[in-house]
């Protein structure tokens, strides 16, 4: 378990934007979070997530979804940026997400984890499915191994 861990829900204030990872490790995701301290002000936060997350954030989340982010390795950021003024510094509070939820409350979502049951179940007796050839391949053998000798 992590020693500091966060909780907060917003809105995604741009797209999801896929961003390279580091050392061959894959890709991951960058969010910019509107969180609202009332009907005023509200804070931004970046947040990032690597593997299976992101590539699910990438396919489902878009701009003004309603959000919960946990995560934990809260830093600050700091950079300086071109304007038409100069350079300008700026910064940001930083996330590493460990979850992220769409908020029932104000949106529906269809899960691919009944769907994907489905499709594995389906292979592994050998009838057509979506997933990748192999597999499909390896459940067929699987279910060769493991089937009830006649």
């Amino acid at each position: 378990m992590d020693p500091l861990s966060i909780t907060f829900t917003g809105r995604l204030a741009k797209d999801p934007a896929e961003i390279p990872g580091r050392n061959g490790n894959g890709s991951g995701v960058r969010l910019w979070m509107e969180v609202p301290l009332d009907s005023s002000t509200s804070r931004y936060f970046k947040v990032v997530a690597w593997g299976t997350l992101a590539a699910h954030v990438l396919d489902s989340m878009r701009s003004n979804d309603r959000v919960t982010v946990i995560g934990a390795d809260v830093r600050s950021e700091q950079w300086l940026q071109d304007t038409d003024r100069g350079k300008e510094a700026r910064s940001c509070v930083c996330v590493r997400a460990s979850e992220i939820a769409v908020s029932l409350a104000h949106d529906s979502v269809t899960t691919g984890h009944a769907s994907r049951r489905a499709a594995v179940a389906a292979a592994a007796n050998g009838q057509p499915s979506d997933l990748p050839a192999a597999e499909q391949a390896d459940l067929q053998v699987l279910a060769g191994v493991t089937a009830p000798a006649a």
